[in-house]
């Protein structure tokens, strides 16, 4: 879809608000993170968002009057309260974690009021024309190695350089690459975090037409775009997305699908070395904590305490996540990834990428859960305005998403999250019967 055509849908400013907060949420250079880092620094990209977000709630005003967002910002606040109670650490640094926790909450809150149900396909419809760019981009760095020269005079992001902040370029020296296949980041700092913003832009496209390739072009350049990634979690989560939006009841018509469509498909997707054998060797490195413990050992004997080294992969990180998870159940160690068990006692140079079992770990077994029930919540919210009502959908996708990816606290993601439990009283599916085509 065109800029002019997204335009006379849903307003010139509301496209290039949510196209720049899309562009914040895929966190490819230090000043687009700035939406969940640090308050310190440059302060310019930190306001960007703040300005544009208060300039829509000008052109739409809201109430702030909502039984919903005072439950869950007061239940946040006591809970943060109480944790930082608990390490008596009131530094600015610490309490811009729970700052940022919290401006995640407020522009969810404001997203679904202003936008509603159009939330759905205006964030669909901005990550096609980045896809199309991303795909563009990425053809021309494999196609011409040559323009490798051209790509490095753009600012230099960890694995490539950004141009224009649409496209990040991996660099081959700097390892995204596979079977001598480059990888595709798109407007992201790494292929897999730009993989699942795709995905949730397929779940949007399925939520409004369920599973249509015929006249249906955003549903075929997400998918080549995200083919373009070549991201096990990627893959994973619209395998998974596409069997739940397949399978309405098991009928002789779905069956035939299945066996000699769905299946045949995904084995072949497993048998790409990205996959399979990425996997298997990652679930056998994981079972081996004598490997961990050796290279924690070494690392802290070469490095400064608290120098980082790396994260952790993402089954090695949801293990030591729950080992956090076990030290701290009731409160968890809090944002401050500093305070965790495996920071204190096992590696201050290495951090933690799982981010499903770390919302357990971070805010405890009693807010966390009830993150997890405000994300159930959403997925029946998004089910409900939709025809194609997949009760779990949305549900599964951020917990397969965020096995890998912290996602809770960046504000589009949590706008998603958060759909259900912010949206307002909706009218009768009659009344909107032709929303889901938009």
């Amino acid at each position: 879809m065109k800029f002019k055509t997204l335009f006379s849908q849903y307003g010139r400013f509301e496209v290039l608000y949510m196209f720049v907060m899309v562009i914040y949420m895929a966190q490819a250079t230090k000043e687009t993170g700035r939406m969940v880092g640090s308050i310190s620094g440059n302060p310019i990209p930190f306001l960007i968002p703040i300005v544009l977000t208060y300039l829509l709630c000008k052109r739409h005003p809201i109430s702030f009057n909502n039984k919903n967002l005072h439950i869950v910002l007061a239940i946040y606040a006591i809970w943060a309260f109480c944790s930082l109670i608990k390490y008596n650490v009131f530094t600015t640094e610490e309490l811009s974690y729970h700052f940022f926790m919290v401006y995640a909450i407020v522009i969810a809150y404001i997203h679904v009021q202003v936008f509603g149900r159009k939330l759905i396909p205006l964030y669909e419809n901005i990550l096609v024309l980045l896809c199309k760019i991303a795909v563009v981009g990425w053809l021309i760095a494999v196609i011409l190695p040559m323009s490798s020269s051209l790509f490095r005079l753009f600012p230099e992001t960890v694995y490539g350089n950004i141009v224009l902040y649409l496209f990040n370029w991996m660099d081959p020296a700097k390892g995204q690459i596979y079977a001598g296949l480059l990888r595709n980041a798109g407007c992201s700092w790494e292929p897999g975090r730009f993989a699942i913003m795709v995905v949730l832009a397929i779940f949007c496209n399925l939520c409004r037409n369920g599973i249509k390739l015929k006249n249906n072009n955003n549903l075929l350049w997400l998918l080549i775009t995200l083919l373009t990634t070549q991201s096990t979690t990627g893959y994973f989560t619209v395998i998974a997305l596409f069997l739940i939006f397949a399978i309405k009841k098991l009928t002789l018509k779905n069956a035939a699908f299945l066996i000699l469509v769905f299946f045949p498909i995904v084995y072949g997707i497993f048998k790409l070395d990205f996959m399979g054998e990425k996997i298997t060797t990652r679930i056998e490195a994981s079972k081996d904590m004598t490997r961990l413990d050796q290279s924690f050992e070494w690392h802290s004997m070469q490095s400064e305490d608290g120098e980082y080294l790396g994260s952790l992969d993402r089954f090695d990180a949801m293990a030591f996540e729950w080992i956090n998870f076990i030290h701290d159940p009731i409160l968890g160690y809090g944002i401050n990834f500093k305070h965790s068990y495996f920071y204190n006692n096992i590696s201050s140079n290495f951090r933690l990428a799982n981010g499903l079992m770390n919302i357990l770990s971070v805010y405890g077994i009693f807010l966390g859960l009830f993150f997890f029930y405000v994300l159930l919540k959403s997925s029946r919210g998004i089910s409900e305005d939709f025809y194609e009502s997949k009760r779990m959908a949305l549900f599964m996708l951020l917990c397969l998403c965020a096995i890998s990816y912290k996602i809770l606290a960046i504000p589009v993601f949590t706008s998603f999250w958060f759909y259900g439990y912010f949206r307002k009283d909706l009218e009768a599916k009659s009344a909107i019967k032709n929303f889901d085509k938009i």
